[in-house]
């Protein structure tokens, strides 16, 4: 009978499948470093005795990890190996299988009704117990059965595979808990907790994307929360504090579940009936008129044929600045209402979320928004980190677009490759932000301005003191470096909105920027960034950008793979402070910054590639591919 053997040593990892006649196929080596961590990967082995399938054959702790494993087991008579977290590996030996009979969501509790039991493939394996389980906080001892194999129907459906669960929602709004939590049973095994989700599909749904409106919402202490699916049907808690709006009657009657279903209703009926397309304009938060967005729509509203409306929060500079234009529409007022439902087009650099409250509780408005084609603008260039399967603008997610705007073929493939969005859905015009600021307006006699710009890791963001996160300690050593070669009044540091409170107080205060960062961006002579696409901005204005990428092989592991080949910087690449520190003594003389040293003729040929529009005249192009497909 055949056994299979397996060797980690120098980080190589061996497999061999001994049996009496053996092929180069029973023999499989593979570098642990090159392999995603938390991604089981299949050989070609298969297992030829079933007493030997489902077995847990090896484990070893990688690199010091509590959690993290170098695993090899059997599945489904294959053998399989990856570099992940024990739970993931356990979670292959257990099948949830069950019916959700309810779920319900109140001002006090959370409440789960289900019918369903696990089946456990691998016997050896010892269950210290099962629970219905959000997070640490908030969980529930399950009475839920583990049989070794799948029950007949009809034993499946008797009441002792019925559980209830009830959990108080106040236990939910702790400030320290996740936005997104989903509802899972999870197993228990040698202390570590495998996680199974619970979701509930419909056959009457057009589109998964609707699972991302609200399934059931409420207002309670102060929070908005509300229960949505993922798109695959996977139910997730939505919780976040109640914004200022949302405590006025106004606001409270006009997004009632009445009021909002009439006005989906109609407004849907008058989007397909109307003589005129209806398309409504804004930027983030609906709340600016900065990147390009406002002189779109003053082009599409007098010249196009539709009825172009632009969406702004009363309470912000801009609308100050743009109220007295024809078809501006303030947000919350009773014309904005109307609109949201009788759009026939978004066209935006943000999603269409953000006509809104983000995260909504309001079901019709989120359904309304995966119904209606979304045009989008970009604020920024894609062309240096992933958009992963999270991003909400990948196919088949919330955002999708169904058109996209770009800079340049390298930026239409990989946003295609990347989003799996067809390339024909793709408009190359250059971004509307390069409409409006000046190319190359920055020269050798501008301010010797630097800019500190780092990226806020999701991985940090369980840190509870701010001072220990890499992030600040990163901004302080590359501060306290450049002091030494200018003058600390020309060093500015621009937080992650995320961050911009942790700085008040400290003596960095004095550093912080503290308006738009398109301002800033307009006096950035060089930019120290990470892996900020605000990069590409401010070169196009012809500042000069170093990268510092201390924590490249997390960041990557984490976020994805950064896009640009190491030919495709617009600056010099960084990993160590004192290699940052060689750069910029080299760039920085006498408390000049020489442009000419950051910005070479090779990292310009670089950038034109990525983006070729340079001449102003990026938001005719999207105007009149607009106009050529119908939209406006």
């Amino acid at each position: 009978m055949s056994k299979i053997e397996v060797n980690l040593k120098d980080d190589i990892l061996t497999i061999r499948q001994v049996r009496t006649r053996m092929t180069i196929f029973d023999t499989k080596e593979i570098d642990i470093n090159t392999l995603v961590l938390n991604k089981p990967y299949n050989t070609d082995m298969v297992v030829s005795s079933k007493k030997n399938d489902n077995r847990l054959i090896f484990v070893s702790p990688f690199r010091n990890s509590e959690v993290m494993v170098v695993a090899v087991w059997t599945r489904e008579l294959r053998v399989r190996y990856g570099v992940c977290d024990i739970s993931k590996v356990y979670h292959e030996f257990f099948r949830l299988r069950y019916k959700l009979l309810h779920v319900g969501l109140g001002k006090k509790y959370l409440s789960v009704w289900l019918i369903g039991y696990f089946t456990q493939l691998n016997p050896d394996l010892k269950v210290d117990k099962v629970q219905f389980y959000i997070d640490d906080r908030n969980n529930q001892d399950s009475p839920v059965r583990i049989v070794p194999k799948q029950l007949p129907f009809i034993k499946a459906l008797s009441f002792r595979n019925i559980s209830h669960y009830k959990l108080p929602v106040r236990g939910l709004l702790t400030d320290d808990t996740q936005i997104n939590t989903k509802l899972n049973m999870a197993v228990f095994v040698d202390g570590h907790r495998a996680e199974y989700r619970l979701g509930k599909k419909s056959k009457f749904i057009s589109s998964p994307r609707v699972y991302y409106a609200p399934y059931k919402s409420c207002y309670t202490d102060g929070y908005a929360v509300h229960l949505r699916r993922t798109d695959r049907g996977n139910f997730a808690v939505v919780k976040r504090p109640m914004e200022e709006i949302e405590h006025k009657l106004f606001f409270r009657f006009m997004e009632s579940d009445f009021v909002s279903f009439l006005l989906y209703h109609i407004g849907k009926w008058r989007s397909g009936k109307g003589k005129k397309k209806v398309n409504l304009f804004y930027e983030k938060f609906s709340s600016k008129a900065e990147e390009g967005t406002f002189e779109l729509f003053q082009l599409a509203r007098d010249q196009g044929t539709s009825d172009c409306f632009y969406i702004i929060d009363e309470n912000t500079e801009d609308y100050q600045r743009i109220k007295n234009e024809k078809n501006v529409v303030r947000k919350y007022s009773l014309k904005y209402y109307w609109l949201l439902y009788r759009v026939n087009h978004y066209i935006s650099t943000e999603a269409p979320a953000h006509l809104n409250i983000l995260r909504s509780n309001n079901k019709y408005f989120r359904i309304s928004t995966v119904e209606h084609p979304f045009i989008f603008l970009q604020h920024g260039i894609t062309y240096l980190k992933c958009q992963g399967p999270s991003s909400t603008f990948v196919a088949g997610k919330e955002g999708e677009p169904t058109y996209m705007i770009v800079g340049s073929e390298k930026e239409r493939d990989v946003c295609s490759d990347m989003l799996k969005i067809y390339e024909e859905r793709f408009l190359n015009t250059g971004l509307p932000i390069f409409g409006k600021v000046s190319y190359k307006h920055i020269n050798q006699d501008s301010p010797d301005k630097v800019v500190i710009m780092l990226t806020w890791k999701s991985y940090e963001e369980h840190i509870q003191n701010f001072e220990d996160s890499e992030y600040y300690k990163n901004v302080m050593e590359i501060y306290h470096m450049l002091e030494k070669y200018i003058s600390k009044e020309n060093i500015l540091i621009v937080p992650h909105p995320k961050m911009a409170e942790h700085f008040s107080g400290t003596k960095m205060e004095s550093a912080l920027w503290k308006d738009p960062i398109s301002k800033v961006l307009e006096v950035a002579k060089l930019m120290v960034t990470d892996y900020s696409s605000a990069c590409y901005n401010s070169f196009y204005q012809g500042g000069a950008v170093v990268f510092y990428q201390p924590d490249l092989e997390l960041y990557q592991r984490e976020a994805g793979e950064l896009i640009p080949k190491d030919e495709e910087y617009i600056g010099y690449r960084t990993y160590f402070m004192s290699d940052l520190e060689n750069v910029l003594s080299r760039i920085i003389k006498d408390g000049r910054i020489i442009l000419s040293e950051g910005r070479t003729k090779e990292f310009e040929d670089r950038y034109r590639t990525i983006n070729e529009y340079s001449d102003g005249r990026n938001i005719e192009r999207i105007f009149q591919e607009l106009k050529k497909h119908n939209i406006v």
